[in-house]
């Protein structure tokens, strides 16, 4: 019966969809400069990564948090990289990127104009506590 119960449960582990869901390496690349040059690094970092680690068996999980000056490259009209962003989004789609709301409304009282997020990003209340989410 141990033996029976032993055997299931090392079925149970190796079968598990939680198990088989979570990539064995985590990535998040921050950008907080303006720089078109660090943004496309960042961009390219991702790409590298996932193409030296292998698309398969889900075995990365990059996410590109930019803030302060850095959100620029999700916002559509600043964005000194946006076809960058929108190529690398078309060929990795798994990448997560993530800008930071504050700097959003920052750039936009200072632009006197509403800004449109890139839709291959997504809006976050705080680039420094995703980023300790993320590294927790």
């Amino acid at each position: 019966m141990r033996v029976l119960a032993l055997m299931l449960g090392i079925l149970f582990a190796l079968a598990s969809p939680a198990r088989a869901q979570h990539p064995r390496h985590h990535v998040v690349i921050h950008v907080d400069s303006p720089d078109a040059q660090v943004m496309t690094e960042a961009l390219h970092n991702a790409a590298n990564l996932i193409e030296t680690l292998g698309k398969a068996a889900n075995s990365v999980a990059i996410e590109i948090v930019a803030n302060r000056p850095g959100t620029s490259m999700f916002i559509d009209s600043p964005s000194p990289v946006k076809d960058e962003v929108r190529r690398i989004n078309a060929t990795c789609p798994d990448v997560v990127m993530s800008a930071r709301a504050i700097s959003r409304a920052h750039t936009e009282d200072a632009m006197k104009k509403t800004l449109t997020v890139l839709p291959e990003a997504r809006i976050i209340p705080s680039g420094a506590v995703r980023i300790m989410k993320l590294e927790e």
